[in-house]
């Protein structure tokens, strides 16, 4: 029993760390889906001065990516440089992204060649493999909305002025949606003309 449990441990880390890369998780879009359809110069454009770029996003993410999985092998990387170069030309950055679905498939062939009772009880550090494994998940989660943020205000930032953030204003408001009635009390029976002019109605 000890096993099986074990081995959905594994399995649902692996879940998250494909849905979160590939797929859709609880948050938003996949890493995959981030950064599909770049246009030229999208990569390179901030915000601002002090915010990164989609192109710095992806290595950045891969860094820290192919850190996880190096310490899974046994191995200890310097983790100093966060931030790596990111390249200039559009070539650089599809290899950038495929170099990130290679660290994707490496490290999730990783958790599969570990013995799921080992996975489930072994630590990395100060980490337990699953707390690393789910740090990391959620890393790449938050720079896909980062990204997916960066790229929304890159294309308002090529509107006119007058139309930036009208998409919002002129989309017609959705109707609330009523909440449930409630299980311990009955559905009040609906009001009847006579009752509005007893209520003041």
């Amino acid at each position: 029993m000890a096993g099986d449990g074990s081995t959905h441990i594994r399995d649902d880390v692996l879940w998250f760390l494909d849905t979160t890369f590939a797929a859709w998780n609880w948050a938003h879009k996949s890493m995959r889906d981030a950064v599909k359809n770049l246009t030229a110069s999208e990569p390179a454009w901030q915000p601002s001065r002090h915010t990164h770029s989609v192109r710095e996003q992806i290595n950045h993410v891969a860094h820290w990516k192919a850190y996880v999985g190096q310490r899974l092998r046994g191995r200890r990387p310097r983790a100093h440089q966060a931030w790596p170069a990111s390249g200039r030309t559009a070539r650089d950055l599809r290899r950038s992204i495929a170099h990130l679905g290679r660290l994707h498939d490496e490290l999730r062939k990783t958790v599969l060649d570990m013995a799921p009772d080992t996975f489930a009880r072994s630590r990395i550090g100060r980490y337990s493999t699953v707390q690393l494994l789910l740090g990391a998940a959620a890393h790449e989660s938050y720079h896909a909305g980062q990204i997916l943020l960066t790229r929304k205000l890159y294309r308002d930032s090529r509107r006119p002025p007058a139309d930036r953030g009208r998409g919002a204003a002129l989309r017609p408001a959705s109707r609330p949606v009523p909440p449930p009635p409630s299980a311990s009390t009955p559905d009040a029976p609906p009001r009847t003309r006579r009752s509005r002019r007893r209520a003041g109605g």
